[in-house]
């Protein structure tokens, strides 16, 4: 009888079911030569003996092979040389027919394997296997992935555990240590139309107290039989699904017994320049480059992650990020649809349910940058030192159903030059995306905002002495509505225009002088202590990344902050017009005015000319 069940992600068991076979093969050569084997001709009666538990114990799935055992039972120290696992493919193609064939057919290689210090007395007499230390040097595993749909099915019964395999050699086994050094991993993926091949090379492995009776496996202060698994890869370089990046890391340290994981100098960069990159992906959209000096994540819930699959766990902290983010506005092609992609959405669609308790980011700088369609210039909005505490970040439903809110606070030096303080308070359960954020911006002087505004709203700051910049804006995937309260003195400003031909972009005298002197109040609040508040009421288009939108809101708050409302706009824009008009008026009275001076220089050459023929034709 079966049951029906779906497929879902499962720890790989693989790394302790062939280690276990290696203990099998290892302590069952000690207690069969002790018992069968200890006169000169040892070696070919135990090497027959040696397959023949393998090839029962797999159901003659797999084989062995190597070159030498060497036993010395005075040290109690051996080495095993060029050994092999090998899988057999006529028994594996008729386990395939037979509908009792495993999704993972494993190869493994071993250039050598030494054991220190076993008890073959104890071995032997009392069935109980004691080995201070195994090394396992250079191992090579090819595991080849077949999904069958005959083993989407749970069938009656367990499969074996570790204990089931050796207990008819072995009563107990006790490792103290185990050590492989250099490991190299394939992973090759048959289950889908193309066959992908995933690479590991470089990964060490260390492996404390392993005990295998009876009872460990009910013992919660262990780890598949350890008091703890060490996990250490070396120069890791992979291309992202998308091939549109590559992922690099230095090292990645993993910890059961500390429940930890870090990884150092970690790196996400673009495969391409900008202009290929946009070519490549088709559309428009955000380029990232990340690098980040370390990531760790501590108390991890790991009976949890094996009895659940789900990631819970203390804190992550992320120290030293550099996020550059870069957006071209003039991108010509398909516009790619931001709706249900922000940061806290996207968290939603991670495929392995997680919950951190908190995330710190540490010293890190975040630039984001936007190419212009209009000006064909990039302004820069920068983030630097920023430290920042994420609470209750998390994609998982029991989770959000007593909590759904993750909650930032974040300090930062905007444009390395004003203290910032920003809280983001994002409902996680929100289809629409609702997030609000809020904070407050410190003094600093206004002339920064060029590498921003220039580029991006054609504005030149001359002259502007920030005080303070409060805002609140409650947000979504469509819009934002908030207030802004925007504290200055002496703003002064020059209005730009792009001119065709010309690189750089071209000032408008006459009009930023109309506003300056019309138009934008130069103090909030005024010399009467009046105050301008700025409104935000910004509709969000589909296109708009999260970052984009972020500061174009504060932008919508501040038009109205320095006297840009709405009305006045409709001002500036007649007297830009009424201005144009006579500018364009002045400019034809000129040309007519030359023009009439050219006719009259013609009319007295041509009549200079004709007096100077008659006077040759009377001579």
């Amino acid at each position: 009888m079966t049951k029906k069940h779906t497929r879902k992600y499962t720890i790989r068991k693989w790394p302790i079911v062939i280690l276990v076979l290696i203990f099998v093969i290892a302590g069952s050569g000690w207690y069969i030569y002790n018992r069968y084997f200890a006169g000169d001709q040892w070696k070919p009666l135990l090497q027959a003996k040696l397959k023949e538990i393998i090839l029962k114990s797999t159901d003659s799935l797999y084989h062995i092979e190597y070159s030498d055992f060497d036993l010395n039972l005075a040290s109690g120290n051996a080495t095993l040389s060029d050994f092999k696992l090998v899988p057999d493919s006529a028994v594996y193609q008729k386990l395939v027919a037979e509908k009792k064939a495993p999704d993972n057919l494993f190869t493994l290689s071993v250039k050598k394997l030494s054991i220190k210090n076993v008890g073959a007395k104890k071995a032997y007499q009392e069935k109980v296997l004691v080995i201070d230390n195994i090394s396992i040097d250079k191992p090579d595993l090819t595991i080849v992935n077949k999904r069958y749909s005959f083993n989407d099915t749970v069938k009656v019964g367990k499969p074996k555990t570790p204990y089931e395999i050796i207990k008819k050699i072995f009563k107990q086994l006790r490792i103290d240590s185990i050590s492989l050094k250099d490991i190299s991993v394939k992973y090759i993926n048959k289950s889908n139309p193309v066959t992908k091949l995933t690479a590991l090379k470089h990964l060490d492995i260390n492996i404390s107290n392993i005990l295998i009776d009876s009872l460990s496996a009910l013992d919660n202060n262990r780890f598949y039989y350890t008091k703890g698994v060490e996990f250490i890869l070396h120069d890791y370089k992979i291309a992202t699904p998308d091939s549109m990046y590559y992922a690099e890391l230095k090292k990645i340290y993993f910890s059961t017994a500390k429940r930890e994981i870090i990884l150092d100098k970690v790196s996400l960069t673009p495969r391409y320049n900008h202009t290929d990159f946009y070519e490549k992906l088709g559309t428009s959209g955000d380029i990232f480059t990340l690098k980040f000096k370390q990531i760790a994540i501590i108390d991890i819930d790991l009976q949890r992650f094996l009895r659940d699959q789900k990631l819970y766990a203390g804190t992550m902290g992320i120290d030293k990020a550099n996020v550059q983010i870069y957006s071209n506005s003039n991108y010509k092609g398909k516009k790619s649809i931001k709706i249900g992609k922000d940061p806290h959405q996207a968290l939603q669609k991670v495929a392995l349910d997680m919950k951190l308790n908190k995330l710190n980011l540490i010293h890190s700088d975040i630039v984001y940058s936007e190419l212009d369609a209009t000006t064909q210039q990039t302004g820069v909005i920068t983030f630097n030192t920023t430290t920042g505490h994420f609470f209750n970040v998390t994609n998982d439903e029991d989770v959000k159903k007593t909590n759904p809110f993750m909650i930032a606070r974040i300090s930062t030096h905007f444009m390395n030059a004003g203290p910032l303080q920003v809280n983001f308070k994002f409902n996680l359960n929100a289809k629409d995306g609702a997030f609000n954020y809020s904070g407050t911006l410190g003094k600093f002087d206004g002339r920064i905002l060029d590498k921003l505004v220039k580029p991006l709203a054609m504005v030149h700051v001359r002259s502007a002495d920030v005080e303070r910049l409060n805002f609140n804006v409650n947000a979504s995937n469509y819009g934002g509505k908030g207030h802004l309260e925007f504290y200055y003195k002496n703003l002064n400003v020059d209005l730009l225009k792009k001119v065709e031909g010309k690189k750089e972009l071209q000032s408008q005298g006459l009009i930023s002088s109309i506003a300056n002197t019309l138009i934008i109040d130069n103090d909030n609040p005024d010399s009467k202590g009046r105050f301008r508040p700025g409104p935000i009421d910004l509709k969000r288009e589909p296109t708009t990344s999260f970052f984009s939108f972020l500061y174009k809101g504060l932008l919508d708050g501040l038009k109205p902050s320095v006297g840009f409302t709405k009305k006045t706009e409709g001002t500036v824009n007649k007297v830009v017009t009424k201005v144009s008009t006579l500018v364009d008026k002045f400019n034809k009275f000129k040309a007519d005015r030359k023009q009439r001076r050219l006719e009259r220089q013609a009319r007295r050459q041509a009549k200079k000319d004709s007096i100077a023929n008659l006077k040759k034709q009377q001579q």
